[in-house]
Formats: structure tokens, sequence, C-alpha cells
């Protein structure tokens, strides 16, 4: 049997994440020593970090602060992926990770705070990117069809939501992830997804949650199988 890698799809760095307690290189070095291969490191885009005007000057920022994580991941043999969370307030406010992105698209985007739900879907549908829903009953669930998934948060005030979140996916014909919205060792709870060893970057990610007949998720020492959308 291949080996599956261990990775947590939802981790935030200091150095862009103003609420995180975590450099990029002790994210990797914790998430390492939990036993984990790989993150997807999904930094915060939201209007109160900063003005439209500036959103090139932020990402490029963020696109520095994936870069340095990434250099130090590949000395420790980690896999360090490039991920967004964007923060909308239409139809209402919400988190959502975007999978699959790659430096271009991020250099090549609008004001992305700016979009409203169905202008974001649209955008990354247009260029291959998936669209989940972070933590979707943290809110309320937005509208399903302009999204390709929704998130189990393995964050304790989250867990409780587990069943809402697969009953809201199977009704819908959503893909389901499952991250720990990582912002330092001060919160160790465990959990995430695991992912073939073909998974190495962003793009590689988003085409396994595409292409897969199933996804695996782990949260403390319990795994969960889900089909995919199309063969629910």
């Amino acid at each position: 049997m291949k080996k599956l890698l261990k990775i947590d799809p939802h981790t935030h760095s200091n150095g862009i994440s103003r609420c995180s307690h975590v450099t990029c290189e002790q994210i990797i070095e914790q998430k390492q020593a939990a036993g984990y291969d790989g993150a997807v490191l999904t930094n915060h885009c939201q209007e109160w970090y900063y003005p439209p005007e500036e959103h090139k000057k932020y990402i490029r920022s963020v696109i520095e602060e994936y870069r340095r994580g990434k250099a130090y991941a590949k000395s420790r043999g980690f896999r360090l992926m490039l991920g967004l969370e964007v923060t909308l307030n239409e139809p209402h406010y919400a988190d959502w990770l975007l999978y699959g992105v790659t430096e271009k698209f991020l250099r090549a985007t609008p004001c992305l705070y700016q979009l409203t739900q169905k202008q974001l879907f649209e955008l990354c549908e247009k260029h291959g990117v998936l669209l989940v829903q972070a933590h979707p009953y943290r809110q309320s669930p937005c509208a399903p069809e302009y999204m390709h998934g929704v998130e189990i948060n393995c964050s304790p005030t989250d867990l409780d939501k587990v069943e809402q979140v697969e009953a809201f996916a199977k009704a819908h014909g959503l893909m389901i992830t499952c991250g720990t919205d990582y912002h330092g060792a001060f919160n160790p709870y465990h959990g995430g997804m695991l992912v073939p060893a073909s998974v190495k970057t962003a793009t590689d990610f988003a085409a396994h949650l595409r292409a897969a007949a199933k996804t695996t998720v782990f949260m403390e020492e319990d795994e969960k199988t889900y089909l995919a959308p199309r063969f629910l």
C-alpha cells in the first residue's frame, strides 16, 4: 500500500496573519514534531489588513512569506504549499480557503476581499482553483452553488459541528476538507487530510481533490473517508 502523507490544509504564520503566534519556520517545526508531512499556508486576505489600492503590495508580502517558509521546509523535507484565506462580506461575512493557487494567479487578482462569493467562485473556476468555506458553522453556510466544498475545522470550538458540515456537504454535493486553523502550539489539536505522496504543490493538492473518488481526513486519532461529490 502506498504511503499517505499527513497534511494540515489550514495554517497561519505571523509574518502576514496578525492573529498567528508562529513564524513559517515554527509551523514547519511544530507540525513535523506532531507527525505531519506537509501543510498549506493559508494566510489572511481581509479588509482590515490593508486598503484596496495596496492589494498587489500585500500579495507580494504573502508570496515572500511563503517563499521563505518553502525554502526552510525544503531543508527539512517538509512540504509547504501556497494557499490563501479570503474574508468576504457578501452575501454575508464568511471566510474562504483557496486551494490550487499559484504565485501568478495571486499577482493577477483584483482586490479579493471586495468580491462577492459568486465573483470569487467564478474567478477561481476560471483558473482551476478550489473555493472551500472555512469553518462554515462559525457563521453560517453560504450559497452552495458558488463553492466547491466546506471544511471540517479541528479546533475545539468547531468539532461539535462535524455532523452539520457533513450533512450540508452531502445535501449539496460538495467536497469536504479538514484542517486545524493553526495559529500556534498553544492550540495542540490534531487533524487534517491524508493525501498521496504525489501531492507536492498547491496545484497537486487541488488536482487530487478534484480527481479522487474519495478523500480521507483525520481528527485526533480518528479517520473518516468521504466519497467525492460525483460519487454521492
